[in-house]
């Protein structure tokens, strides 16, 4: 066993927390973040239920440096009681044996379930099981929009005592999945792995689990790290601060000796806008980066840029927001990960975005002649461009005073003139040709899969670009 991690047979096991049986009710009667008749998946239920117990809240053990070896030490404990929302096949023979816990982002102050939004058409074609996991305190108690404030009546009875326990609460959601108590959360589907996803804030804490807490727990097969920027979450402090106290240094890396897969996605506009470019490491047996050049932090995707229609202007923003299709990188991340897991069959490290100033905390991005970003992974939209896509801190066009807009994640999408779009495909089959070729490649690569790339090459070839 590598000499940074203590040996799981010389730590207490994480504790199984209480489950309910499915809630229903409330003033709603629904769960917040549920499915809507039009999203609901065909051959899936979705549950949720209630887990509650006490948590441990940890505090660091000796400094914390950048090579993310660090140790933690019980502090605290408290009672605590959250949700977890289900998604599972209806039909236990369709079930693959992986359940992927995702780490909901509060960043809005409100439970999201920021990587099921990705990745959801790659985990209900391929079977996977999905836990949302509150783990964080203001997705519960935010005056206004968290649970209790959106429906008392189903959730006045939820206590979160803070950020600091948020990772033991992570684990023990993880430990009633493995080893289920007296109720079952996935209703006896066998399990075989568990997966940790988060992305963004969520993103941030999965890094300190990884790092601090995975030596402690073990609870999980993998880690889905996505889009995290350059400082790691804190062990006491809420949402996105940092520990007022030995202060973690921007830049954090993956702990070497980790010993399962980790999975580091990355986009232009993580480095542009988060720093993420300052925790960049080499690959090793557990470790592998995926950085997608043209996409942004945020975005609304298109396969095909061109207008009309207009392009879409986000949550008030000044420019267009970005439009690179990130998740379709998502979900062959996903199946990548999960072939690293189950198989043991690690993925390729991806090309590094080409930065001008790599250790600066402005990289500048090097850019082609049509402003998108060399390096990284080679979507279409930029192999066969039809405007500049890139991670750009975007701007709010009419601020509201005290309300939150997001606008500076959402990158920019600029769509080629005519006389652009005629200097570069003389014809449509030019283009078509062009942007298909750059799929095929993707797909050959592991960087997308077949579904996407078809989907992708459709709107190719239905679009009006060079006719």
């Amino acid at each position: 066993m590598a000499a940074g991690l203590i040996a799981q047979a010389n730590m207490p096991a994480v504790p199984n927390p209480t489950v309910s049986a499915p809630v229903v009710g409330g003033d709603r009667g629904q769960p917040f973040g549920g499915f809507t008749d039009a999203s609901r998946p065909a051959g899936y239920i979705e549950e949720e239920r209630f887990f509650s117990g006490t948590a441990t809240a940890y505090a660091k053990a000796g400094a914390w440096a950048t090579d993310g070896r660090w140790t933690a030490k019980p502090a605290s404990a408290s009672n605590y009681k959250v949700r977890m929302l289900v998604r599972r096949p209806s039909d236990a023979r369709r079930f693959n044996g992986i359940v992927i816990v995702e780490w909901l982002n509060v960043t809005a102050m409100a439970e999201g379930a920021a990587d099921y939004l990705q990745m959801a058409e790659e985990i209900t074609r391929e079977g996977y099981a999905w836990v949302g996991v509150g783990a964080q305190a203001s997705g519960v108690n935010a005056p206004r929009t968290g649970l209790k404030a959106w429906d008392a009546s189903r959730y006045g009875s939820l206590v979160h005592p803070g950020d600091a326990y948020s990772y033991d609460i992570f684990s023990q959601a993880a430990q009633a999945i493995r080893r289920p108590g007296a109720v079952n959360p996935l209703s006896g589907l066998r399990v075989r792995h568990v997966i940790a996803t988060g992305r963004s804030q969520s993103a941030f804490r999965l890094v300190t689990y990884v790092n601090a807490i995975h030596p402690l727990a073990r609870v999980f097969d993998g880690y889905f790290v996505h889009s995290r920027g350059a400082n790691a979450a804190g062990l006491s402090a809420e949402q996105l601060a940092r520990d007022a106290e030995n202060l973690i240094p921007p830049g954090a890396h993956i702990r070497s000796d980790i010993d399962v897969p980790v999975f580091d996605l990355q986009t232009e506009g993580d480095m542009i806008t988060l720093g993420a470019h300052l925790t960049r490491q080499e690959p090793n047996p557990h470790y592998r980066r995926w950085e997608i050049a043209g996409a942004a932090h945020t975005e609304t995707p298109r396969w095909v840029v061109e207008t009309p229609p207009a392009l879409d202007m986000g949550p008030g923003c000044k420019s267009a927001v970005n439009a690179a299709p990130h998740h379709a990188v998502v979900k062959a991340g996903l199946a990548a990960l999960t072939r690293w897991v189950r198989d043991g069959v690690a993925p390729r490290q991806s090309p590094a975005i080409e930065l001008a100033n790599p250790t600066a905390t402005d990289p500048a991005v090097v850019r082609d002649a049509y402003g998108n970003a060399k390096g990284g992974i080679r979507l279409p939209e930029l192999e066969a461009p039809t405007a500049t896509l890139d991670g750009s801190r975007n701007e709010v066009a009419q601020a509201s005073p005290g309300v939150q807009n997001f606008c500076f994640l959402y990158g920019r999408a600029e769509a080629f003139d005519a006389a652009t779009l005629a200097s570069l495909y003389p014809n449509h089959d030019a283009f078509v040709k062009k942007f298909s070729a750059a799929a095929d490649a993707l797909v050959r690569d592991g960087y997308w899969l077949k579904p996407e790339a078809d989907f992708a090459k459709t709107a190719a070839a239905n679009s009006r670009i060079g006719k």
